[in-house]
């Protein structure tokens, strides 16, 4: 998507109404902003979940750590942290690569915390048919900057899929 002049013009008046208009540094920002944005946008294709025969089924591959930058659905301010992923292979395998990807995904659009995690176990719980847990640990700047000024790190955990073991996928912290 290519930033036209009237969407600037848009934003440009939305900030001058908001009183960001006086500083001479931030001539460019509407159109920054907008890169931003459009940046985060929905609706981007979801990327294929490259998947290869499991080499043996019962053992538990962990995928820990992966970063992730989001938006606040309901303030659009930023949300970021880790994502950590496990699931017990019945038939198939996913790609590394693309679990990374998956994240990547669905974290770059306006998000809740709780729907990312929900969104990546449902999507890796189908395309692997195996239980997944997934683990998201995130810092949100709509709760540090805004209402509560407090720090923290909010941790949700989604999982899919039943069979064994799949109850205690992060029953304890790895």
């Amino acid at each position: 998507m290519s930033i036209n002049a009237q969407d600037v013009a848009a934003l440009r008046g939305v900030l001058s109404a908001l009183g960001y208009d006086t500083d001479p540094e931030s001539a460019d920002t509407p159109a920054r902003l907008l890169t931003v944005l459009r940046d985060f946008a929905p609706g981007q294709p979801l990327p294929t979940l490259d998947t290869f025969a499991a080499p043996a089924a019962g053992d538990e591959v962990q995928l820990l750590a992966l970063p992730f930058y989001s938006l606040c659905a309901h303030h659009l301010l930023p949300f970021f942290g880790t994502v950590d992923v496990v699931y017990l292979p019945v038939e198939r395998i996913a790609g590394l690569g693309a679990i990374a990807r998956a994240v990547r995904h669905f974290s770059r659009q306006p998000q809740l915390q709780e729907r990312l995690g929900a969104q990546l176990a449902e999507h890796l719980h189908v395309a692997l048919g195996a239980p997944v847990a997934v683990r998201v640990r995130a810092r949100q700047l709509c709760m540090e900057m805004r209402g509560v000024e407090s720090t923290g790190e909010i941790v949700t955990v989604a999982r899919r899929g039943s069979g064994s073991g799949s109850a205690g996928l992060f029953s304890a912290n790895p």
